[in-house]
């Protein structure tokens, strides 16, 4: 006997590849070329260079099923900066104000990486500065801190320099920008230029300073002075010099960029030629971070403290040694390694299609 869970699979299952069926009958027998009725559009600016891809077949299917019976809240205008923490922003109409843009906050990231946008009809009211959809990214956060300071140097026996301070070790590699998301948009019309859709990664963090040399050695103490029953043998000498400081480490790499996002526009396919005019895309990498700064040279150590006089023969202690040279600071680090470009991609459906999978 079929179990009534079992039963539902296998319908969802013949759902599934009979919508696969029809879109693979779309993909072989439509052309993408505009229809007579319609002119073609005028390329957009920065526009041109971007070839979309199709996406395959069966993610096709599995977008039209993620969107079903989703149900609409009527016609929207995005004014301002509007923070949405929904996965699938949906209406009848959008219309988007002079400079608008469509934040998909972070809060609705925290749950799933993909979102939609799907309208009937996308109007954006002024094509000079024509509103944007995008993600939210945040602060690029500050610099890995610094490991501190190298291991001082050893002190100096007697009469002898001190050792000179450890070099510093290498910064922290920067913090790694985020991936931008993906946005799949589901349209019908779009009348004059569609909204800016800006899929850019997030830049990566500036490196960590690198760590602080070590700090010289002090001076060893000088000999005490020498003397016999008649006279002295041997004045007090002086205490060695300090230890050079360490050579402060390398800055750290700067983070890596984040990638770029994956935009996906879905429409009837007589629709595409046009709507591919219409829309700029911006899906670049993050830059990666700047170079950290090189880490402080070490202090120089102390002198060593002079001997002591031996009297009644041997009057007057030695001088205290000369203070230990700074060390050198440490080179900075290196770029960090931008983000890969993201995608963008087209699939076309039928009419029949929408209205069933998109708009009921």
């Amino acid at each position: 006997m079929i179990k009534p869970w079992g039963i539902m699979s296998v319908f969802r299952l013949l759902s599934f590849l009979s919508l696969l069926t029809s879109l693979v009958l779309v993909t072989c027998c439509n052309s993408t070329k505009p229809s007579s009725a319609e002119p073609s559009a005028v390329v957009a600016p920065n526009s041109a260079a971007v070839t979309q891809k199709k996406i395959p077949d069966t993610d096709k299917a599995q977008l039209l099923q993620d969107v079903k019976d989703l149900p609409p809240s009527g016609d929207e205008v995005v004014d301002g900066t509007r923070r949405f923490n929904g996965w699938f922003f949906k209406a009848n109409k959008i219309t988007f104000k002079s400079g608008s843009v469509l934040l998909f906050s972070k809060q609705a990231q925290a749950n799933r990486r993909q979102f939609f946008v799907i309208a009937k009809e996308i109007v954006v009211e002024d094509a000079s500065n024509p509103g944007k959809i995008t993600w939210e990214k945040g602060d690029v956060p500050a610099p890995p801190s610094s490991a501190g300071e190298a291991p001082a140097g050893a002190d100096g026996g007697e009469n002898a320099a001190g050792a000179p301070g450890a070099a510093g070790g290498p910064g922290t590699k920067g913090y790694d920008g985020p991936a931008a998301p993906s946005i799949v948009l589901i349209t019908l019309r779009v009348p004059n230029s569609g909204p800016l859709v800006d899929l850019t990664g997030q830049d990566g963090s500036q490196g960590g300073a690198g760590q602080q040399g070590g700090k010289g050695g002090k001076g060893g103490t000088g000999n005490s002075a020498s003397q016999n029953a008649f006279n002295c043998n041997r004045g007090a000498g002086n205490g060695g010099p300090g230890g050079t400081g360490g050579p402060g480490g390398q800055g750290g790499k700067g983070g890596t960029g984040g990638d770029g996002g994956i935009f996906t526009l879905i429409s009837p396919t007589e629709n595409l030629p046009n709507l591919t005019q219409k829309f700029r895309i911006v899906y670049a990498g993050g830059h990666g971070g700047p170079p950290g700064q090189g880490g402080l040279g070490g202090v120089g150590g102390h002198g060593g403290d002079g001997g002591a006089e031996q009297r009644p023969y041997c009057s007057g202690n030695g001088s205290q040694g000369p203070t230990g040279n700074t060390g050198g600071a440490g080179p900075v680090g290196t770029n960090g390694d931008n983000g890969k470009e993201g995608d963008y991609t087209v699939g076309g459906i039928t009419q029949d299609q929408f209205n069933q999978y998109v708009w009921k």
